[in-house]
């Protein structure tokens, strides 16, 4: 990539003032621009800075930039609901059907740019990636606090434009750009990056838990909850979070007022959870209120508005009363509201952790002297000083402002008890409630699990549901990929399903998330609806190949051999069904007995502690939490071909080795 010629206007006395910079810096009174360049091992970071002998307000800044030629641009989509994908030279992305803006706009960048919907034309937020073979160009705002960093290409042309979301900034001092510019793999990329930010919260554990909103949606009740936490809990998996979702409060906005469906009151159900050993979470979306609040009537000079006085529409919803609204952060006394409703829920009623949802209707508009970005950095810092050690889960937000001030974060659209919207598609609307619309995000932000916070790819689905109710439409096909890909790239995986209504097959299922490990993807590689993606697990290692799309396909294997409980020893190329999820283990011949692989566990083998001789026979070690129905293959010296299986719930051996099974104990909550 080749920099170029940069642009800043501003405005100083009631007058517009551009500057033309040249080697990224310039000078016109009051203002003189600077830059500075850093070098790093994978790349370098590149920093412009405006200083100002008195305030100025901001309008834009720009830098023009040349490319290589790149086979595809993945495009970070403008909050955690905003698909993110990658795509080639030839593609397009239309903008969204114009009688639909009044409604969806606001959900994303749709009221900031606009898409030409020319082949090769795409943008992106906060960073991207330029992909050619196993090589990525990444490109990446090491500081979002100041403003939305928006990188536009023309992928034929070769022309990139990146530009600074500022307007509406008052200041003497600004960071008009620190860009960090690294080569090479994607995984070696995104740690140093990682390293330039600032880590605000210590890294969250892996998490697995249950929400009310996939299965009730808002229909929710304390009998519901409470059936729920005894099926949840009467399973026997380790679960550690039940959280419930929206439907408890008395209107949107009025957070400490519960409705009459929960009779008992929220202490009453923390307490609850708590007593079976999960951590108890609540929902809200403390940046927005409906016109038929308490807080509307009470304190709508809360309501943000905009520059005619009218109230900022932060939304529609058919599930609640229609339109919603976005709250001021800086109004007087609302902050100080806040902090009584978090007081409210964590110490009053004792939860533990909170989702905090809808959270980019705080930053709608510049206002204050501050542009959108800082706004929303701005409160998404008090959202994280004001809930300290409790959990935060966030969702409905731009990731870099949420990058380390929330433990974990969606990074997709909400999945859907079918595969996709076809409507919403063709109008073109980026953050559609869809299965496959919230898979390619999930894909394509697998990176940020661990640098920016924990990622939650949204629940899996594996229930039938009914008719009318909570019937779901997802093939097998399409629940197992589901199901596979959140447990492998989330760091937080939840579901909302009855257990107690599942069949013994899918009871089979949910067993075999357990126990539920961390995996460190070491290739990713993407083509269309192809994708492979190689990973470890402890000292394992594993491929897997996913098909998203809606015809069958061929992908080929990493060198060397792979286990497959179903397929035995592969090699070369595999054949996948339309939707299909294969996840192979790795075979490492030995000169004595091991363990090729198993069933019942999403990875293959996973679930095995150790194999080892003990005088004349063999221990085979379980994790904790092993599912009872586990078979495991062990190959015997020679060929992987030659091998022998254990029934894990039988201890019953097909082969001539003495073998005996141990499982380990479950640790103490």
């Amino acid at each position: 990539m080749k920099v170029g010629t940069a642009r800043l206007s501003f405005r100083h006395a009631g007058k517009r003032e551009t500057i033309v910079l040249d080697n990224l810096a310039g000078r016109r009174a009051p203002v003189t621009v600077s830059s500075r360049r850093q070098d790093l091992a994978c790349g370098q970071v590149i920093t412009v800075t405006l200083k100002s002998t008195s305030p100025v307000e901001l309008e834009e800044f720009v830098l023009e930039a040349e490319l290589d030629a790149a086979e595809a641009m993945v495009c970070n989509g403008f909050q955690s609901w905003s698909r993110t994908l990658a795509y080639r030279p030839q593609d397009s992305v239309v903008p969204l059907f114009a009688p639909a803006r009044p409604l969806l706009a606001p959900y994303g960048d749709y009221h900031i740019v606009r898409r030409s919907g020319k082949k090769g034309q795409f943008h992106s937020w906060s960073w991207t990636e330029f992909v050619r073979g196993d090589t990525r160009l990444l490109l990446a705002s090491a500081d979002e606090d100041s403003g939305y960093t928006l990188f536009a290409a023309d992928l034929n042309r070769r022309t990139l434009r990146i530009s600074r979301d500022c307007k509406g900034a008052r200041c003497s001092q600004y960071t008009l750009l620190r860009l960090y510019i690294g080569q090479g793999n994607q995984g070696q990329l995104w740690d140093e990056y990682a390293s330039l930010l600032n880590p605000r919260r210590p890294r969250a554990p892996r998490c697995t838990g249950w929400t009310s909103w996939y299965n009730y949606y808002t229909k929710i009740d304390e009998k519901i909850i409470l059936h729920n936490l005894e099926a949840l809990t009467a399973s026997g998996h380790p679960f550690q979070v039940f959280q419930i979702d929206d439907g408890w409060q008395a209107a949107i906005g009025d957070w400490q007022h519960v409705n009459a469906k929960f009779p008992s009151g929220m202490d009453s159900l923390a307490r609850a959870i708590g007593a079976k050993g999960l951590r108890p979470g609540l929902w809200l979306a403390p940046f927005i209120c409906d016109a038929k609040s308490r807080l509307w009537r009470e304190n709508y000079d809360w309501v943000l508005k905009d520059e005619k006085g009218r109230p900022v529409k932060a939304g529609w919803n058919p599930g609640w009363n229609g339109w919603f609204y976005a709250l001021d952060f800086y109004a007087p006394g609302f902050q100080a509201w806040l902090r009584e409703v978090f007081d409210t829920i964590f110490n009053r009623w004792g939860f533990e952790m909170v989702k905090l949802d809808f959270l980019y209707a705080v930053a709608l508009r510049p206002h204050h002297g501050r542009c959108r970005g800082q706004i929303m950095a701005e409160a998404m810092e008090f959202l994280h000083q004001v809930c300290g050690d409790y959990l935060i889960l966030g969702c409905g937000v731009p990731l870099a402002q949420a990058g380390s001030r929330v433990d974990y974060c969606r990074i997709g659209a909400d999945v859907a008890p079918y595969w996709e919207d076809h409507f919403l598609r063709n109008i073109c609307y980026r953050e559609r409630v869809s299965t496959r619309n919230s898979l390619a995000s999930t894909l394509h932000r697998h990176m940020l699990d661990g640098r920016f916070f924990r990622n939650d790819p949204d629940v899996f689905l594996l229930r039938d549901g009914k008719r009318g109710r909570n019937f779901n439409k997802l093939t097998p096909a399409q629940r197992h990929t589901l199901f596979f890909l959140n447990n492998l790239l989330g760091g937080l995986v939840f579901f909302s399903d009855d257990i107690s209504e599942y069949t013994p097959e899918q009871k089979q299922l949910l067993a075999e998330m357990f126990p539920s490990l961390e995996a460190k993807v070491t290739r990713f590689t993407n083509a269309g609806d192809l994708y492979t993606i190689e990973f470890q697990v402890e000292n394992k290692e594993y491929t897997a190949l996913v098909n998203l799309g809606p015809k069958p396909a061929s992908l080929d294997l990493p060198p060397g051999q792979w286990f497959h409980p179903r397929l035995l020893i592969c090699t070369g190329s595999l054949h996948l069904e339309p939707f299909q999820t294969l996840c192979l283990a790795k075979v490492t011949p030995r000169d004595e007995p091991y363990v090729l692989g198993s069933s019942g566990h999403l990875y293959p083998g996973a679930q095995v502690e150790s194999f080892t001789r003990e005088g004349e026979g063999w221990t085979l070690t379980l994790k904790p939490h092993a599912a009872p129905h586990s078979r495991v293959w062990i190959a015997l010296p020679g060929t992987p071909e030659t091998f022998e299986t254990v029934s894990c719930d039988t201890g019953e051996v097909s082969g001539r080795l003495n073998i005996r099974i141990r499982k380990l104990p479950a640790p103490g909550r």
